[in-house]
């Protein structure tokens, strides 16, 4: 009915307005991507650079199977809306027991093969799953010819129409043979135990994808040869989807309790919601590359006019402009609409970057600029308010997992460069109405702590993962390309191996090299990457680095969001020492779905390296707060403020110091971690820690083995929802428990040959040094996912326990990563450890002693019996044979210790008077303060006070004196932090007044930047 309305209506346009018509289809060559001169430029450069002729070899060699297909055996393989699509074969949302079970045959040990294990062979194997893990294939019956016997007179499968007879086990075909039925699929299921295993649903999603990537691979070799077979052949399989596209839901399947990727929304067409984004662009760019192959192809349409009769389609067909009309309104309109209905969503910047790519292979006025301006509308894509409202100033969106938190960058930039390809389209330019965006393209390498690796926060890699995924050095250099910004240009050749090699390489260009040598030049002049700490504090990661190469050490903490594919684990730790992580995250979950072992276990907080209060887990937030960052040689210091994890408690906060670090590979020269985690109010406080998966020993602890149950109690059963317990309890089990521990013992975690390429020579370990009283502390084994390759069976917490009414809890640590050999001889506490001052002595096998002061009211002096005086904050001292030979004050006045004598004037206080209260600009703060403020604070940051959720600290790039006044610049950006719905035109992005904007701070606010002082016996 709909393509009878369909018709009907394009009759009426085409005899109202036949030069509408004519424009609209039949001259239209070109979609708006791809132009003529593109493609020009492209096929010229094939025939001058090999890297390019190497592309155009490529794409021939990948197009010849689908090539070689004819084009009846292409138009008839694909789907309709009746073969059922599932990305799991077994899961139920309906299920009273387990939602996702394993293999009929081998069960769970499928699951190690990852989420979507069954990997088709659709040529050699078709309509079968093997499992990897025991080999098995099902389903059992002949599908192939089950669904031949159900294709209806319109060519899709209508299981209405199926032959029954054919439904069973062709190993088995004695109906008296009790496996007869056995693994036998309809397409709805083989149901075992109750459960219905849909083989050919999973099949089908599979499918699909294996008809998209012919799609491309045909459309890039037409692109690249001007071979219009290739075009031919993919326009064949366009017409088709065109022609069921429109009937494609995923609604039905999800009311079965099937599994996808909708949000849980139920809704999507051919996938899910948000993976259906990238079927259609992937839809959408392969028209836009073909369009121009369409002409002259009077046996295409000869062949499309034939099947349109033989199977009784609705639409006519014919000629070319039939076929961009079928393409148009089945695939690129049908979209447009989804997208209206939210069938088609997506995370942020998805269903944008779908529109937009829809939109140019439209490449036709009034709609193509009506759509663009739709991504820009308060009602439609509503980039300018996601940019502020759903954006930070790194280059991150609002997920917490740094893969998701990226993904919106890497949709959005390729719509900033779409539109600035487009020139028919000028209304919005986002690299230039949001200077901040520039940030994505070199975000993940940032998150990268000494270049080497990026943690694995929130649903994000796996348990101690060292890698740099989204680091794409090829993605940098195309954001080089479009900002001439040479820090990114920087990053990319050291993200590529400190190489150019195969960097900005723009084929659609007349000098396709240009940027490539740019950026050699500027890389090579850049040098190595330095090793330093830096702060991100829009996304919320504090990283600080010491040493290079293999003795190389970083610290990272998540201070940022607990919402959106995060954990509960604001203030979270990972320790990288030796290439490897020694404190891992857990990572992604086994589903990414809300099943007690992943809302009560790997999300919750008592999993990770926090300290678990009241017996329940974080609140979700944006962010924390910065109170202090600072990194100067020897001594790495963030303080951060988790309070909004836990806002009914009077404290949360934690305060790291990495100390040491000579840079070579001697086993005296690495760093260490000295942890402070001060807790304030509620009445059980459980700090939790756990090192890598390997042997554990404990030095000063009675532990005694609990029989059976876990750390929830001895009758709780591992895995049992939480009732009457805490969170996360019942996961932790192998329970050893000391119930009258004293302040000071030692945990030593090993790490196990295997872990991440670790072998026995390596002998990493990691120990933790504990100087705080506790009620009791128990070891228990909790599990990394299990589906995950690479995560290990099991990982060993430690778990320090405290009770009391209005509790006070200040957790001490030391955590000393080594290789062969401890390096740390002793480590005491100094003060009384009823004060807020900590004192810590840190004695090293070589003889060294360092002092550590940490002082956070800096009301009070510090003064200790051995002489050591500080007024201030943070104070460190090295002493090697009795004599001091480093001093290090930070936001102090002074600090004395033998022959080492530091003044400074302290932490520099003010109040902030005016601001930048643009979306787009250079982000600048105008500030009054008692004290100088001169360029020695270039490279710090400025942290203001705020009442907001977002942190308001930020790096000072430049300053300028302005009479009594200082200007301090914090670089391209914005303040602003929310606009309210509605707060821009719809044809811009200025706004109708400042006062639909919130902001990260508000004048008047005080402001703190922090100092230091440093003295060393060599000078």
């Amino acid at each position: 009915m709909v393509k009878k309305l369909f018709l009907l209506k394009l009759t009426l346009l085409v005899l109202l307005f036949p030069s509408l018509a004519q424009h609209t289809h039949t001259a239209r060559i070109y979609g708006g991507q791809y132009s003529a001169a593109r493609i020009s430029n492209l096929r010229a450069n094939c025939q001058k650079y090999d890297w390019a002729r190497q592309q155009l070899n490529d794409a021939v060699t990948k197009a010849k199977p689908w090539l070689n297909k004819t084009d009846e055996a292409l138009w008839a393989m694909v789907p309709g809306q009746d073969l059922p699509r599932t990305i799991d074969v077994a899961y139920d949302k309906f299920a009273t027991g387990p939602k996702f079970v394993g293999c009929v045959v081998c069960g769970d040990k499928i699951f190690q093969y990852g989420n979507y294990p069954y990997n088709p062979d659709f040529e050699n194997k078709p309509w079968k799953l093997t499992c990897p893990s025991c080999g098995s294939v099902f389903p059992t019956n002949d599908f192939g010819k089950y669904y031949q016997s159900a294709l209806d007179e319109h060519g899709v499968f209508n299981p209405a129409k199926g032959d029954t007879s054919l439904l069973f086990n062709t190993d088995h075909p004695d109906p008296k043979d009790p496996l007869h039925k056995f693994g036998v699929d309809n397409g709805f299921g083989y149901v075992h135990n109750g459960r219905a295993y849909k083989y050919i649903g999973y099949y089908s999603w599979k499918y699909w994808r294996y008809i998209q990537g012919g799609l491309t691979t045909l459309a890039n070799a037409f692109l690249y040869t001007g071979d219009q077979r290739y075009a031919h052949k993919a326009a064949i399989l366009l017409d088709r989807i065109a022609d069921v596209y429109p009937s494609m839901d995923w609604k039905p399947y999800a009311d079965r309790g099937w599994y996808h990727s909708d949000g849980s929304t139920g809704r999507g067409k051919i996938e899910g919601s948000i993976w259906e984004t990238g079927i259609v662009q992937g839809m959408a760019d392969a028209y836009d590359k073909i369009l121009s192959g369409t002409q002259n192809d009077p046996a295409l349409y000869a062949f499309l006019k034939r099947q349109g009769q033989q199977y009784r389609l609705p639409n006519s067909k014919g000629t070319r402009e039939l076929f961009v009309a079928n393409v148009d309104e089945g695939i690129l309109k049908t979209t447009f609409q989804a997208v209206l209905d939210q069938r088609i969503r997506g995370n942020q910047g998805m269903y944008q970057h779908t529109v937009a790519l829809c939109a140019l292979a439209l490449n036709t006025e009034p709609l193509t600029t009506k759509w663009l301006d739709w991504l820009f509308a308060p009602d439609g894509g509503a980039i300018p308010e996601l940019m502020i409202n759903r954006f930070d100033r790194d280059g991150t969106s609002d997920e917490g997992a740094p893969g998701y938190a990226v993904i919106w960058g890497g949709h959005i930039s390729p719509l900033a460069e779409l539109l600035l390809s487009y020139p028919s389209y000028t209304n919005h330019n986002i690299l230039r109405d949001f200077p901040q965006f520039k940030n994505v393209y070199t975000v993940a390498y940032r998150m990268a702590v000494l270049g080497k690796a990026i943690p694995n926060i929130g649903d994000a890699g796996s348990t101690g993962l060292v890698g740099i995924p989204n680091a794409d050095p090829k993605f940098m250099a195309e954001g080089y390309l479009y900002t001439r910004d040479p820090a990114i240009a920087v990053a990319a050749y050291r993200a590529n191996g400190y190489s150019s090699k195969g960097l900005g390489l723009d084929i659609f260009s007349r000098n396709p090299e240009a940027v490539n040598q740019e950026i050699k030049k500027l890389g090579e002049a850049a040098g190595p990457r330095p090793t330093g700490g830096y702060l991100m504090s829009g996304f919320g990661l504090a990283i600080l680095e010491s040493g290079k190469g293999t003795s190389g050490i970083a610290l990272a903490s998540n201070y940022g969001r607990t919402i959106h594919h995060a954990h509960s684990d604001m203030l979270n730790f990972d320790l990288f020492a030796f290439g490897h992580w020694l404190t891992p995250d857990l990572g992604y979950p086994e589903f990414a779905t809300n099943i007690p072992n992943v809302t009560e276990w790997t999300r919750s907080t008592v999993s990770h390296n926090l300290v678990f209060a009241n017996k329940r887990p974080q609140r979700a937030a944006w962010s924390g707060r910065t109170r202090l960052f600072k990194q100067v040689d020897g001594l790495g210091i963030v303080e951060l403020d988790g309070k909004p994890a836990y806002p009914d408690l009077k404290e949360y906060s934690r305060t790291l110091l990495l100390v040491g670090g000579s840079g070579n590979n001697t086993a005296d020269s690495n760093a260490y971690v000295v942890d402070i985690f001060s807790v304030k109010g509620g009445n059980d406080h459980v700090f939790s820690l756990h090192g890598p998966p390997g042997a554990v020993r404990t030095d000063g602890l009675q532990l005694q083995v609990q029989e059976k149950g876990t750390y929830a109690g001895t009758n709780i059963p591992k895995g049992t929802k939480a009732a009457g317990f805490p969170y996360g309890y019942s996961f932790l089990y192998n329970v050893e428990k000391d119930t009258n521990p004293p302040a000071s013992f030692t945990i030593d975690w090993k790490a196990q040959p295997g872990y991440r390429g670790l072998t026995e020579k390596d002998n990493i370990h990691i120990r933790m040094h504990a100087t705080t009283p506790s009620d009791d502390v128990s070891l228990a084994d909790g599990d990394p996912p299990q589906n995950k390759p690479g995560n290990p069976r099991s990982l060993r917490y430690m778990l320090m326990h405290r009770a009391g009414t209005d509790l006070t809890s200040k957790f001490v640590s030391v955590l000393e990563p080594y290789r062969n050999q401890p390096f740390i001889k002793s480590v005491q506490r100094l003060d009384s450890g009823n004060e807020e001052t900590i004192s810590i002595r840190v004695e090293k096998m070589n003889g060294t002693i360092d002092y550590l002061l940490y002082n956070p009211s800096s009301k009070n002096g510090v003064q200790l019996a051995n002489g050591i005086a500080m007024n201030g904050s943070i104070g460190y001292i090295e002493e090697k044979n009795k004599r001091t030979t480093k001093a290090i004050l930070v936001n102090g006045t002074s600090l004395r210790y033998q022959q080492a004598s530091l003044k400074s004037t302290g932490a520099i206080e003010g109040k902030v008077a005016k601001m930048y209260k643009g979306l787009g600009g250079e982000a600048w703060i105008l500030v009054t303060s008692t004290s100088s403020i001169d360029k020695s604070v270039i490279g710090e940051q400025i942290v203001i006070e705020t009442a907001g959720e977002r942190d308001a600290s930020y790096q000072i790039r430049s300053i300028k004196k302005e009479g009594t006044f200082t200007r301090i610049f914090c670089g391209p950006g914005t303040f602003v932090s929310k606009i309210k719905s509605g707060g821009t035109k719809k044809t811009g992005t200025t706004p109708d007044n400042t006062e639909n904007y919130s902001y990260d701070f508000e004048e008047g606010a005080a402001f703190k930047i922090a100092t230091h002082a440093s003295w060393n016996s060599k000078n």
